[in-house]
């Protein structure tokens, strides 16, 4: 699959420490922090990979055109997560494709077989397969049409990330961007997509994922999870800038 990274947030909770650069130019162990999630996608496999810039978007263009098999699309004005893939629809090259947020990265994400297929789920949480993992006896008694899967990690501080809830079919059933919940199972930042679901969306408008086409997806039964082993980092943050780092220190 090709991998979408968007890239366009303002990282407003890093500008005290980095003003004048794009968060995915911040340094981690030395090497900026798309650097570093990119030799993370090609270890599972994932080599071709376009980048939806916006925010100090000239930079990341100038990183990239150094680089081999990376593109770039830098949207003219803010539009949203769903805006800025619609903006690169023209640059998406695979079906299904993935999309990953520009602060994420899931080291034990299993990209080799993600998804699953022929577009059959097994038992989710409680059981001893993960959301996704295909058995013959699976694929005849649970099927699904699913147009996105969203990589979900258990955590005990659900209340910082969005939250996923789904069924034992894997399933969603609600998707909450906050919550005040303790422990649950919140969105990884990284989704496997199929081509259709950008194909609908509006030309030149702002939306967002999580609020504008994740809740359409669900009425229609069409978002289903992928449980995967912790940790997530997300960098977005001080705090989680200093756990990336200590995470790479250590390997």
């Amino acid at each position: 699959m090709q991998a979408i990274i968007l890239l366009g947030g303002r990282g407003s909770r890093l500008q005290s420490l980095y003003p004048n650069q794009p968060k995915a130019l911040v340094p981690v162990n030395g090497k900026p922090f798309i650097e570093r999630q990119i030799e993370w996608l090609r270890r599972g496999g994932i080599t071709d990979i376009h980048l939806a810039a916006g925010f100090m978007g000239e930079q990341i263009e100038d990183w990239a055109a150094r680089r081999n098999n990376i593109t770039v699309a830098r949207e003219p004005e803010p539009r949203g997560t769903g805006g800025a893939l619609k903006y690169s629809e023209s640059r998406i090259r695979t079906d299904p494709f993935l999309v990953v947020n520009g602060d994420t990265i899931l080291p034990n994400l299993d990209f080799w077989n993600w998804p699953p297929s022929p577009q059959a789920f097994s038992a989710a949480a409680g059981s001893e397969k993960p959301v996704g993992t295909l058995t013959a006896h699976d694929s005849a008694q649970t099927r699904c049409e699913w147009e996105v899967v969203i990589a979900v990690v258990e955590s005990e501080n659900a209340d910082r990330y969005g939250t996923v809830d789904f069924d034992p079919n894997g399933r969603v059933t609600s998707f909450r961007e906050k919550t005040d919940t303790a422990t649950g199972w919140i969105n990884g930042g990284v989704y496997v997509m199929k081509k259709k679901v950008v194909q609908t969306l509006p030309p030149e408008q702002h939306s967002n994922l999580e609020t504008d086409i994740f809740p359409a997806l669900i009425a229609g039964n069409r978002l289903y999870a992928r449980v995967t082993k912790p940790p997530l980092f997300d960098m977005g943050t001080p705090d989680g800038l200093k756990r990336l780092g200590e995470y790479f220190a250590g390997i």
